[in-house]
Parts: structure tokens; sequence; C-alpha cells
């Protein structure tokens, strides 16, 4: 064998030895002296809305959002996000071996702005069970009684009829001023009680002559709350684990996400405290922070809070709790609009032409 094809053979074993390592380094396998072996990285991929967020490892700037970080040791990182104008983001991040670690981070505004979206009045604002719907009375203007925004194709600021609310029974023999507001469970229909008469109004007309449905009132109701019933039966099935569909089925308040992938539970409802987050896809569940009350924003992805005084959001394991509003609002009524861009209150300013409650919007994003 001559000295030339045992040259040749030599470099080829060379060669296909560094390509064997560059393909390693590649897939983000390394060296770990510590452990005296090869082993593999990690990858964290993080997006971010708005994008073209500075993004931090362990307090390193490394990248902006959206990006790819690899060849990252297995361990835990702390990852921060910020923006100017933003609420900075934080959270720690465990990397896993040979695995992609997805974050998509929702950033809030440092200042959100606040504007009115209706004029003359509104009392006892009540949102439908799917969340499409918000019904309320007004009582001043030239159109006092009941009205009804309808929320079409999840887009912020449209509403049926031409973008506008529409009154569903005006004021006249029926005065609405002081009548509570209740939706049907098909969220079609609207109960309007004053005193110990109780009228059925459908939600898509001017409802000239209201039908009293006083006698019918117990069995209609009941109807309704057997419907909720039913499909939050339906819903708790989807929990494979046993032991946390007893624990959700048997809680006092229970609210599913939008998406129906996690179940927002009390198991006291008479006290503010003890709410929990069960995800059922992953199987894990968070512990939510104490609140007044607690509703799901519309991504699925996050909680709003009512506090004394503020407004809050937290992601939906309990991280990231970012104040979006502190100041003057009434009650416990906070919903958000179907895209997560908005938050709606009530509130009033101590001028004479601000001074009655209505219905505010609150920017996130």
């Amino acid at each position: 064998m001559s000295k030339r094809f045992i040259f040749t053979i030599f470099t080829l074993v060379i060669i296909g030895l560094a390509a064997a390592v560059a393909v390693f380094l590649a897939k983000g396998y390394t060296f770990n002296p510590k452990e005296g072996r090869v082993v593999g990285t990690g990858i964290i991929a993080v997006t971010s809305l708005p994008d073209a967020a500075s993004v931090y490892i362990d307090g390193h700037l490394t990248t902006a959002t959206d990006a790819t970080i690899s060849s990252l040791v297995p361990k835990e990182y702390t990852v921060k996000l910020i923006k100017e104008g933003f609420i900075p983001w934080e959270k720690k991040v465990k990397v896993n071996e040979g695995l992609v670690t997805d974050l998509k981070v929702t950033l809030f505004p440092a200042i959100p702005t606040m504007y009115p979206l209706t004029f003359n009045g509104v009392k006892n604002p009540v949102l439908s069970s799917d969340g499409g719907k918000l019904a309320f009375i007004v009582s001043g203007g030239k159109k006092p009684g009941v009205w009804v925004w309808t929320f079409v194709d999840n887009r912020p600021i449209a509403f049926a009829r031409g973008g506008q609310p529409h009154q569903i029974s005006a004021n006249g023999t029926i005065n609405y001023n002081d009548a509570v507001l209740r939706w049907s469970s098909d969220s079609k229909q609207v109960l309007a009680t004053i005193g110990t008469n109780n009228y059925l109004l459908q939600d898509e007309q001017l409802n000239t002559e209201p039908r009293d449905i006083t006698p019918t009132l117990s069995s209609t109701t009941k109807t309704w709350d057997d419907d909720l019933k039913q499909r939050d039966s339906a819903r708790l099935l989807t929990i494979k684990d046993v032991t946390k569909r007893q624990e959700a089925s048997s809680a006092a308040i229970v609210r599913w996400s939008p998406d129906e992938t996690k179940v927002l539970f009390s198991k006291d409802g008479k006290s503010l405290t003890g709410f929990k987050v069960f995800d059922t896809e992953t199987g894990q569940q968070y512990d939510i922070p104490d609140a007044r009350t607690q509703t799901w924003l519309p991504d699925s992805m996050h909680v709003v809070l009512v506090e004394e005084g503020k407004i809050s959001i937290i992601e939906f394991d309990g991280n990231n709790k970012a104040v979006i509003y502190a100041g003057n609002f009434e009650g416990n009524f906070v919903f958000a609009w179907p895209d997560s861009s908005r938050l709606v209150v009530i509130s009033s300013f101590p001028t004479p032409t601000a001074s009655e409650p209505n219905l505010y919007g609150i920017n996130l994003k």
C-alpha cells in the first residue's frame, strides 16, 4: 500500500470528522468540559407585539424581536423585553437540550390613551355571555331607553347598523331608567326588569310593544340557566384529569377562556381569593393574584384584574402583571373588545359637561 494512498485515506477521514463536527455545531451541539461530553444546546424563538423590542438574556442585550437565539446551554435564563413607550416584560425561561422554546409576548402601553365612547350617559351595562354584545340603559339625550352594541367579525369598532349602537326599546309608557338588564343564554334577547315587571326585548329590532313575561319569568330564566350549565358541563369534559375536572366543576365561579383551552375558577365565590387557571392542553395549573374581579382578555393568554382604583392585566400563568389604568372608574364593570385592542370602563369627570357616567375606551395597542 503506497504512502500516497494512505495519505489520501487519512485526509478523507480528517475531512469527514471535520464535516461531522461542523454538522454537530450547526445543530447546536457543543463540548461541555465540566461533564466531559458533547451536549446539545437549545433555542429561544421570541416574537413580540409590537415588534422590534430589545431582548436581554440574563441582563445582556442579545437581539431584537422578532428573532431566534440559538446555541444556548440548557438551563434557566432570565429573558427581558424592553421597548420605549411600553411596559417591560420579564420571565424566567427554561431552555431544554435540542428543543425550541417559543415566546410570544404582548407588550402593553406604558401610558394608554383614554377616550369617550358614549356621550348621553350609560347605566347598568351588561355583556352577553358570548362577549359579542353589550346592552345598557341611556337615561339622557333625545332617545332614552335600552340600547345594544353588537360587535361584528371581531373588529374593534365595527358594530352592527353602520358601526353605531342601536336602540331596542324607548322610554314611554315604560320607563327603563332603573331597569336591570340580563341577556338570554343565546345572546339574542334582553330581559329588562323594572320592579316586579319583566319585559323581553329582541336585540336586533326596536321593540315598540315589549312583551311582559312576568307570569313565565321563572321558567324562562330556568331554561337560560340550564342552557348555560349544559354548555359549561360540555366544556368540563375536555379536562382529561379527573381530579382537576371535579375541582373545576365544584367551583363557585368558572370562566372559560374564549378559545376554551383554559379555565379560570375559584372554589369560594364569596371571596376575592383563590383564583386559579388550569391549562387543559398542558395540564398545568397556576395561581392568579387576588382582585375584585378576574376576567379573560379575548386573546386567551391574559387575565384582566379589577383592583381597588386600578385595572391590571396579567399572563394566564400569573407572570408579568401590568397596571394598565389607575384612576376613576365605576364599579367592577370592565370588558375587552373582541380583538383585545381596548378595554371599556364606565367613568365620569368632575366637570359640568362630563359629570354623567359614560363608556370610555382604554387603548391596549
